[in-house]
């Protein structure tokens, strides 16, 4: 009986491991895409001579950002 326990106690706790990696791991899956995308509008803007403000760089980073981390939050959760 105590080692049912035990097992029990260990699966809840690599199960809130597990969630801290899939966090971290969506975070990364996010930001990545959203900077590198981010990076590639800010130089084609100043490659044409008109280059995008900060707050627009910024509000698009964070729309790709937002976007990506709740499709693949969806994602995750349907495979789980």
């Amino acid at each position: 009986m105590i080692r049912a326990g035990k097992h029990l106690a260990e699966s809840r706790a690599l199960e809130a491991n597990d969630a801290a990696y899939r966090l971290v791991g969506l975070t990364i899956i996010a930001l990545v895409p959203a900077l590198f995308w981010t990076g590639v509008l800010a130089a084609v803007g100043s490659a044409i001579g008109h280059p995008f403000s900060s707050a627009t760089l910024a509000t698009v980073g964070a729309a790709i950002a937002t976007f990506l981390f709740t499709a693949v939050s969806a994602l995750f959760a349907r495979i789980s």
